[in-house]
């Protein structure tokens, strides 16, 4: 355990990009459950702007003029990691989705389902364990590609209405991804870094979400503690997206976010725990109606083998 991956990725809502999460123990096996939270909040006036700093182009709702909006995204995810040969690394995420919009405090929408399922594969250009484990430097290279199947429901209804595609458990679309990650390590210091890209496709009912780049990076001290290792971190995330398209391009959509983030990693054996929270640093969002990040928290537990 002396060099880990830390991969995370999603922009606005959950469902324009996809978090990675943490591979701890990364030269094994895993089986892992996280919980990621995300929440957006807005205040418009009589006229439907947002009047906080500016996401999904809601102005144009009529219940939101005049009142305060929160959204609350959680997802919960089952994963599982498998390496072959020290180089080739799969992953396989299967997402549970429950979305709420709050109007003024009062609940509006709520919805669940699962989500779309995402199939991961990467390969370690540069892999120090195939190396001196004594090596008081080292580093790893790794690039991969998957993708996000469409599974998730995108039209279901609450309290007789369909809520947005943001709070909808799918997205109806197939979507690409890539990513490219490195580590360096020096004693029991270290940096990651990370710069991934999703590719969106139209769904059935002709909306797609912009394409996003999401770049990380974080630095790390590792120190252990009888059978335990602790690995804290700090570093900044930043989320951008293009303008999302249907009939014609939506120029009220799309942006960047940069999020400073301050996490801890503990390890025991053959488990491990690890939590984040990502605090919204900067809001540069497309026109005047869109809901802002306010912080992303991201915990969860890992078996490995």
């Amino acid at each position: 355990m002396s060099l880990f991956i830390i991969c995370q990725n999603a922009f606005c809502c959950d469902n324009c990009n996809v978090y990675l999460g943490v591979t701890p123990n990364d030269d094994r096996n895993s089986v892992s459950f996280m919980y990621r939270n995300r929440l957006m909040m807005g205040s418009y006036n009589a006229y439907g702007l947002q009047t906080m700093l500016k996401h999904a182009a809601h102005g144009n709702d009529p219940a939101f003029w005049g009142n305060v909006i929160s959204e609350h995204f959680n997802t919960y995810e089952l994963r599982a990691q498998f390496l072959l040969k020290k180089r080739w690394r799969t992953s396989l995420i299967l997402p549970y989705i429950h979305n709420s919009q709050f109007i003024n405090g009062s609940d509006r929408y709520e919805l669940n389902g699962f989500g779309d399922p995402i199939v991961l594969q990467g390969y370690q250009l540069i892999n120090p364990y195939v190396e001196d484990d004594e090596q008081k430097a080292k580093h790893r290279l790794e690039i991969g590609a998957g993708i996000k199947l469409p599974l998730g429901k995108i039209n279901l209804l609450n309290h007789n209405e369909r809520p947005n595609l943001d709070l909808q458990p799918g997205t109806g679309s197939l979507d690409y991804l890539g990513y490219v990650k490195y580590i360096l390590k020096y004693k029991n210091f270290g940096a990651t870094t990370n710069l991934n890209y999703k590719l969106n496709t139209h769904n059935a009912e002709g909306y797609r979400y912009g394409n996003t780049t999401n770049a990380t990076l974080n630095l790390f001290y590792q120190t252990k503690v009888d059978n335990f290792t602790f690995i804290p971190t700090v570093g900044a995330n930043i989320e951008q997206t293009n303008h999302d398209f249907s009939i014609e391009e939506h120029f009220d959509t799309g942006g960047h976010v940069i999020f400073g983030q301050l996490g801890l990693k503990v390890f025991w054996k053959t488990f491990s725990i690890f939590g984040e929270f990502q605090k919204a640093v900067s809001n540069k969002l497309k026109g005047y109606t869109q809901l802002i990040n306010k912080h992303k928290l991201n915990v969860g537990f890992a078996y490995n083998f």
